[in-house]
């Protein structure tokens, strides 16, 4: 952990490219603030984030709701 208080979450979104009518994976690496309260955070669990006054250099969301990753086998969740 080279931070504390503060995690690394990847964000994955779709970025559309007109010219071949087709979408391709992009990433966002961002810093994000890990109140004390939430102790059991890991790799691979889902986090929920919020903005809020940049507390450094690079970290300017909150973390407000984390949800468990899934186990090692492919699972289906409804919406």
């Amino acid at each position: 952990m080279k931070m504390q208080r503060t995690i690394v979450i990847r964000r994955d979104y779709l970025h559309y490219i007109r010219k071949y009518n087709r979408f391709e994976k992009r990433h966002r690496n961002m810093s994000v603030h890990l109140s004390p309260c939430f102790r059991d955070v890991e790799i691979g669990d889902v986090v929920t984030i919020g903005e809020c006054r940049p507390l450094s250099k690079t970290v300017r969301f909150n973390v407000l709701k984390v949800t468990k990753g899934s186990s090692s086998k492919k699972s289906f969740k409804k919406f």
